[in-house]
């Protein structure tokens, strides 16, 4: 296949465009900026014939990097967490989905695969979430892109349109090249954690770049979950110390309070630039979190998921040996990669 990947100098996406190579597919990749994709994008083998200059947001730039490719990844968006950012991100994320996926059914493309995201369907109170769970009424600006996103492709999708999405609980792993929010914040972890109800659900990249090349290669339709690994925030932070050998510290916050506090960040935010990640959104999440399946088509692709341990020890060397996590964080993986050297 010739495949058009969004978002290929992000996490999900590079990772995404890693596997279509790997399995021998051709990628062309929609990128902004030029000089810094040939950068992440030349160990995949993609040269500057393999990509079209572009934003997802301008029509026309989609149009001719949907030109002869037989299938399409939509893995970019657009991502603040300043509330004064929310409309122009809503705007953007929405046109994006239009332009890549309404574009690429338009011209009759065999397969479309949407990334969207696990919270885009987070609701406490329902007893069971799955791929066709209704929309969540999310508040965050990034959220409310993402739903509004998943709402234009799932018209699409009834209206009979050759696409799969796949909503992600937590992505973390290595080779990250921007950073992600979720990346970061299990870096913030090792400093500490929380002790509170809920939990968090978290899925190796390397995992859904997988399925995601296994979907796309058997034109697999509608809506799936691959929601991951489950710890409550004991667990985590008993796996973290283990992986990372460091102590880390604890600080018990009962779950209506840390709620309380993320709305109150969230009246900040309108008046104050700032990425602090404690929104009300953000709490509910942390402190309500309950285990979400898996749906059938990871079982029936064969996806082996990566153990918890293995992808949160990927993830902290591949942050150590990147300048990203001093030695100090990490001392039993960083003593073992001294011994190997």
């Amino acid at each position: 296949m010739h495949v058009l990947v969004t978002g290929a100098t992000g996490f999900v996406g590079w990772h995404t465009a890693a596997g279509l190579r790997q399995a021998g597919h051709r990628v062309r990749a929609l990128v902004r900026d030029g000089e810094k994709a040939r950068g992440l994008l030349r160990p995949l083998g993609l040269t500057a014939a393999d990509l079209a200059i572009g934003d997802m947001t301008d029509a026309a730039a989609v149009d001719r990097a949907l030109d002869g490719v037989d299938a399409v990844v939509h893995a970019a968006a657009a991502i603040s967490l300043d509330a004064r950012h929310a409309e122009r991100q809503l705007r953007a994320n929405v046109a994006g989905a239009r332009h890549v996926v309404g574009g690429a059914c338009h011209r009759g493309t065999r397969s479309v695969l949407f990334v969207s995201s696990l919270a885009a369907l987070f609701d406490p109170r329902a007893a069971e979430i799955t791929g066709d769970s209704p929309l969540a009424a999310n508040r965050s600006g990034y959220a409310r892109s993402k739903t509004e996103s998943d709402r234009l492709v799932r018209e699409l999708q009834q209206g009979g349109a050759p696409i799969a999405t796949v909503y992600p609980s937590a992505v973390i792993g290595p080779e990250d090249p921007g950073l992600s929010e979720s990346v970061r914040a299990f870096r913030g972890f090792l400093k500490a954690t929380l002790r509170t109800t809920g939990g968090v659900q978290f899925v190796d990249v390397r995992d859904l770049a997988e399925l995601g090349v296994r979907m796309l290669e058997r034109g697999i339709r509608g809506r799936h979950v691959i929601a991951g690994h489950f710890l409550s925030w004991d667990d985590l932070t008993r796996l973290l110390e283990q992986v990372s050998g460091t102590h880390i510290r604890r600080f018990p916050a009962p779950a209506p309070l840390l709620r309380a506090a993320g709305r109150v960040v969230d009246l900040l935010k309108h008046f104050v630039d700032s990425d602090f990640v404690m929104t009300r959104e953000a709490m509910e999440i942390a402190t309500l979190w309950r285990p979400v399946a898996d749906s059938p088509i990871v079982a029936e692709l064969e996806i082996s998921l990566h153990d918890p341990a293995e992808t949160v020890g990927a993830m902290l060397r591949w942050l150590h040996a990147a300048g990203r996590l001093p030695g100090r964080a990490v001392p039993r993986l960083a003593s073992v990669d001294r011994a190997a050297d």
